[in-house]
């Protein structure tokens, strides 16, 4: 059975706590809409809303936002990271610190 927990209480925030949390799966606590999509490039307005429950993993730090992947399809499930991004179907959010410690758990 998986155990949840609020980010608020495994994360304060730096990038040494994202990097600690990397690879980590957390849940959406509720509906986020037009979550900006990392593409790498520079000014894309590409947006994913993600609904409540949808769990992804914690991909990397990116200055004071943390980068989330999704799978395209939420109803798949991956055992961690490496097996979604061998899937090759899936999408990279942003999201700030603030935002992540009141809208997710992380998996622990």
């Amino acid at each position: 059975m998986q155990t949840w927990k609020p980010a608020s209480s495994v994360f304060q925030g730096g990038t040494q706590e994202v990097l600690a949390l990397k690879g980590k799966r957390v849940r959406a606590r509720r509906i986020l809409l037009g979550m900006r999509v990392h593409t790498g490039i520079s000014g894309s307005e590409q947006s994913k809303d993600v609904a409540a429950g949808e769990c992804g993993f914690i991909a990397n730090p990116q200055g004071s936002d943390i980068l989330i992947a999704f799978p395209r399809d939420p109803s798949q499930r991956f055992a961690n990271i490496d097996a979604l991004t061998r899937h090759f179907a899936f999408d990279v959010i942003v999201v700030n610190w603030p935002t992540f410690k009141i809208q997710f758990d992380v998996e622990a």
